[in-house]
């Protein structure tokens, strides 16, 4: 350990009526926790996207389109890389995901490869749909570790306001509406993409697919609905930093093609004429719109994390100076 001279501390230094003084040390420690956690945050939110073009890929592969083979290959290439840096973040911060949590990650994954060429269809995409629902819940707790994070032990009740007002509750805001709320949305838009290129490859539709593909788009119309209130409430300070929300009237239009088309080609009893490769692209395309907010989004909440930062090494150094001049008696301390 370095060796650190004149440190200063009350005399008083263990007493039950000394002021709880936050160090440098103590910042630091948090700032580096809470920018990890994003971090894993982010790579699994990435992990998710590949997993489900992957769920889409191999579906069209299953249904007969071997044109996705080397998609499928490619992406299992990205998504054991993503996995293995997840894995070094994870052993330097292991308050971000429980190694449990992070084996089981793992070993979905590893299901869902094996001999995926043999599996069923329906098993294929419940595979999948697993993996990312677990993405989905692991998520949502580590931004309530993130956010609960900003609240250092020692804030005076005066900084916790400020902190509760200018950081926490835009960055809740943000998390909410555009990372956790856009991801749900986009998964429900996913699975419509890969089981309907499921169909496109095969040429045809049934009645289980139909209902399912039916019942995912009203689920995403009442989800896109609320999401859309949701972009209303958003502090106006942060929108300048989401250019991403200007290209969503566009992505709209493309949207509505979307499911106009699949609408039809699954109304009609008749052979399915779209091409795989249009279909899944054009999902593609729409999902990734709305992903490219959630990637903005989690941009401007790292940004938001350092601001914080630099606040509060700005004021608790002032709030500890006055308590240092305030207590009169000093010793010094070497480390």
């Amino acid at each position: 350990m370095g060796r650190i001279e004149n440190l200063k501390v009350p005399a008083s230094a263990g007493g039950n009526d000394q002021k709880e003084i936050i160090s440098a040390q103590q910042l630091h420690q948090c700032h580096v926790e809470r920018r990890l956690q994003h971090d894993v945050l982010v790579t699994i939110l990435q992990l998710s996207r590949l997993i489900q073009r992957h769920r889409g890929a191999t579906l069209a592969v299953l249904g007969g389109d071997k044109s996705f083979r080397k998609q499928v290959v490619n992406i299992q290439h990205q998504s054991s890389f993503h996995f293995e840096y997840l894995q070094c973040l994870n052993a330097e911060q292991d308050t971000a995901l429980d190694q449990v949590d992070f084996q089981e990650l793992t070993l979905n994954w590893l299901t869902i490869i094996k001999d995926w060429e043999n599996d069923d269809i329906h098993h294929s995409f419940e595979f999948h749909s697993h993996s990312i629902d677990m993405i989905s819940r692991l998520s949502k707790k580590l931004l309530d570790k993130i956010l609960a994070g900003l609240f250092i032990p020692g804030l005076d009740e005066g900084l916790k306001r400020r902190v509760e007002k200018l950081y926490w509750e835009p960055a809740q805001n943000l998390a909410n509406t555009c990372v956790l709320d856009l991801f749900e949305l986009t998964e429900y838009l996913a699975r419509i993409r890969g089981l309907g290129t499921h169909m496109a490859a095969i040429g045809e539709t049934n009645e289980e697919w139909t209902g399912r593909i039916t019942f995912w788009l009203q689920e995403f119309s009442y989800r896109k609905q609320r999401f859309d209130q949701n972009l209303n409430l958003l502090p106006s300070h942060l929108r300048p930093h989401l250019p991403g929300l200007n290209q969503l009237p566009s992505l709209n239009m493309k949207l509505n093609y979307f499911v106009n088309l699949l609408g039809h080609e699954m109304a009609v009893q008749r052979t399915f004429q779209v091409p795989s490769h249009k279909l899944f692209l054009l999902g593609t395309e729409i999902i990734d719109g709305y992903l490219n907010v959630m990637d903005q989004a989690n941009a401007v909440i790292r940004d938001q994390f350092y601001g914080f930062n630099h606040m509060l090494i700005e004021q608790t150094s002032l709030a500890n100076k006055n308590l240092d001049s305030s207590d009169g008696d000093f010793q010094s301390l070497e480390v």
